[in-house]
């Protein structure tokens, strides 16, 4: 028992005793052995020695600009990557809108929302108005205007027309309706 209890506290001595600053060594390791002076001088002449490639190209003198990213002529600009073929070939022209129908789409689904979180019947009663507002404004007044000048057109073309703008203009209106009863409710 005595034996156990002094191998014991030997263990302990011998753990205190060990250095606490351990690294891992690598087998791989190319900087084993060296200081960080000596590392750094390495990367040095590995940097100087790669960039004598480009010795001649560095001799050529480069006049300094004050700024790195904007363009400094029109002339450059014209020339940069963004008005390449290649950059524009890609690009559909902005669809002005699309974009504002999302926007109305997006508002919608912010007052529906909006609706379905406040639980004072007044509020609830004000943003249904804003709503009704909202989807008036953009859509229904619109739609009636076309449905009045579809009643009294009588060129059969211009008719075709009109039903399809007033076509367009229900399914909007349809949308915002559908997006206001997903997100409106409370169950």
């Amino acid at each position: 028992m005595e034996q156990t209890i002094s191998e014991t506290v030997d263990k302990w001595i011998q753990e205190e005793q060990r250095p606490t600053l351990l690294r891992v060594i690598k087998a791989n390791d190319p900087w084993d052995g060296m200081s960080e002076e000596e590392i750094e001088d390495v990367k040095e002449f590995i940097r100087w020695y790669l960039s004598q490639d480009f010795l001649i190209l560095l001799q050529i003198p480069a006049k300094p600009r004050e700024t790195d990213f904007w363009f400094s002529s029109y002339e450059e600009f014209l020339e940069s990557a963004f008005n390449t073929h290649d950059f524009q070939k890609d690009r559909r022209p902005f669809d002005k809108y699309g974009y504002r129908i999302k926007k109305v789409l997006e508002k919608v689904k912010d007052l529906a929302i909006l609706y379905s979180c406040i639980s004072s019947e007044v509020d609830r009663k004000d943003v249904r108005a804003r709503y009704d507002s909202l989807v008036n404004s953009e859509f229904r007044n619109r739609l009636l205007a076309l449905a009045e000048k579809h009643r009294k057109e009588t060129d059969w073309d211009e008719r075709f027309f009109l039903q399809g703008q007033i076509a367009k203009l229900n399914r909007r209106i349809l949308e915002c309706k559908i997006i206001w009863e997903k997100y409106s409710s409370w169950e």
